[in-house]
């Protein structure tokens, strides 16, 4: 099997908040639709091959559909266990045919106002504004890496496009309950923003190209 380490830090567009990422990455249910190819989901108890940390994790059996050659088509269920931390959340997958996915979650950066933390080098952090770091172990049949790869890139991109939606949401709500309370919504008032529309953007909400990849390494085991 084939080893590949990679973390990837994707910039999180303006006026999305701490608590909105922290509040996603923790709502597993919602982590775990981000792949379209996932047709079930149900909690189960933690299995005989948990390790003894992972055994007190929330455990998931979930149902793939895949193609196995053109036109023909079956589905394949797998095993998943959620841990959250304080500033993010680990995901471990133990699929068939010894795909083994470890992946770390973890929200870094500031908002104005806040200090300005001393950024880890050599990742491509920026130095203003909130990210998302993604360090991920792929364990699997190197000819299925590429793949791998390409369905958490895509993960990745709807999570962002819907932290925005999210937030764009929340903020509409919050607008409304003002004008409730009688509070005038004007750009003379303290309670005014410009924001963009509620509909979400046609390109998934994130140009990749703003997502710094570093590979640390790769080697056969």
């Amino acid at each position: 099997m084939a080893k590949t380490i990679f973390t990837t830090i994707t910039p999180l567009p303006a006026g999305v908040s701490r608590e909105t990422v922290l509040e996603t990455l923790h709502s597993h249910i919602e982590m775990i639709d981000l792949n379209p190819t996932h047709t079930e989901r149900h909690r189960i108890n933690p299995p005989p091959e948990a390790t003894p940390e992972e055994y007190h994790c929330t455990w998931y059996q979930i149902t793939d559909k895949i193609s196995y050659l053109p036109g023909i088509k079956g589905s394949v269920s797998f095993k998943t266990c959620f841990h959250d931390l304080a500033n993010g959340m680990q995901n471990h997958v133990y699929a068939p045919m010894g795909l083994d996915i470890k992946e770390k979650w973890t929200l870094g950066g500031n908002l104005p106002g806040e200090p300005v933390q001393p950024a880890e080098i050599g990742i491509g952090a920026p130095i203003q504004g909130l990210y998302l770091r993604e360090d991920i172990e792929i364990k699997c049949n190197f000819m299925v890496t590429r793949f791998v790869k390409k369905q958490l890139k895509d993960a990745l991109a709807t999570l962002v496009a819907r932290l925005v939606v999210k937030t764009q949401l929340q903020e509409a709500g919050h607008r409304n309950q003002l004008l409730q309370q009688g509070y005038e919504y004007s750009p003379q008032s303290p309670h005014f923003s410009l924001s963009a529309p509620l509909s979400p953007p046609l390109s998934a909400g994130l140009d990749m190209q703003n997502a710094t990849e570093i590979k640390f390494g790769r080697h056969m085991t």
